[in-house]
């Protein structure tokens, strides 16, 4: 039996995935809407931007145990000085969680 309309508006639905990554631990991560991600791709035209999109991602993806945003808009800096090692786990399952291929979006870079 195919799905009707609502049933495939509810697993459209952004949803909030608990992740484990490596070096980090446990990390809830929310699935970003269209227009989120459109809004992200928007702010990141120039080259300098383009090197922020994963960061801008993980801002807008990681949330607390209550759904609401881990970081802001201010913590980019910080995100911007962390190890490679481990801020570049949190980003590829950041892009996997929102549908992006770390690969495909690495040569576009």
């Amino acid at each position: 039996m195919a799905l009707d309309k609502s049933a495939l508006l509810a697993l459209f639905a952004p949803k909030i995935i608990d992740r484990d990554i490596p070096g980090i631990g446990t990390v809830r991560l929310r699935e970003l809407s269209a227009p989120e991600v459109s809004d992200i791709r928007e702010a990141c035209k120039t080259e300098a931007q383009k090197a922020d999109f994963g960061f801008l991602l993980v801002i807008a993806s990681v949330v607390d145990d209550a759904g609401q945003p881990t970081f802001t808009a201010a913590d980019l800096p910080a995100l911007r000085a962390s190890a490679q090692s481990r801020i570049g786990e949190l980003v590829s399952a950041v892009m996997t969680v929102n549908g992006f291929s770390v690969k495909e979006e690495s040569a576009k870079n």
